[in-house]
């Protein structure tokens, strides 16, 4: 039990420390100060500053984005409302913790260096984007159902880029035009 709260301690310390200095500021040294842990609890848990970051990947999509996707499948929402729920939940999550935007970003953009963190943010994708195939082809077309995911995704990736940027949420209208060109 102890160990579980030290390693949350570290992935939310790392969280705060790439969001403000970015992955190339981040060490080993700055998680432990900012986590208020020893160092060697850190290499105990993740051996490395990569190991730390392969974890940190799996634990910000575990911790902050599955559980709020989660919530859609299931509903029956129609595709509209399902796409809106899709940015609302975006939305919330840059008004409650933009930090852990900003890290999925720069976690996201490090795949290219680390194949692992790669992998593990290809198979997020691939698996929530196959369960949104699953959910609108309960209300269109196999093709229609591509198309959409495929422009879907894109939006995704661009609004939440646009969204840390800009630090500016959208309105429901914007998000329901939004929905509307996807479909």
């Amino acid at each position: 039990m102890r160990g579980e709260v030290t390693r949350k301690k570290i992935m939310e310390a790392a969280i705060k420390v790439i969001s403000q200095e970015t992955i190339e500021g981040l060490s080993t040294r700055k998680v432990s100060g900012e986590a208020d842990v020893n160092l060697a609890a850190i290499h105990y848990h993740h051996r490395s500053k990569e190991g730390m970051l392969i974890d940190l990947s799996r634990y910000v999509i575990n911790n902050y984005l599955l559980p709020k996707i989660d919530a859609l499948f299931g509903k029956g929402l129609e595709p509209r409302d399902f796409i809106s729920s899709i940015f609302n939940i975006i939305n919330e999550l840059s008004k409650e913790r933009e930090d852990v935007l900003i890290t999925l970003i720069y976690l996201w953009l490090y795949g290219k260096k680390n194949k692992r963190i790669r992998e593990i943010m290809r198979s997020f994708k691939s698996q929530i984007e196959e369960r949104m195939k699953e959910e609108l082809l309960k209300h269109m077309s196999k093709s229609r159902t591509s198309r959409v995911i495929f422009r879907l995704s894109y939006f995704i990736f661009g609004y939440t880029l646009e969204l840390v940027i800009s630090g500016e949420t959208i309105t429901e209208k914007e998000i329901a035009d939004i929905a509307k060109r996807i479909l």
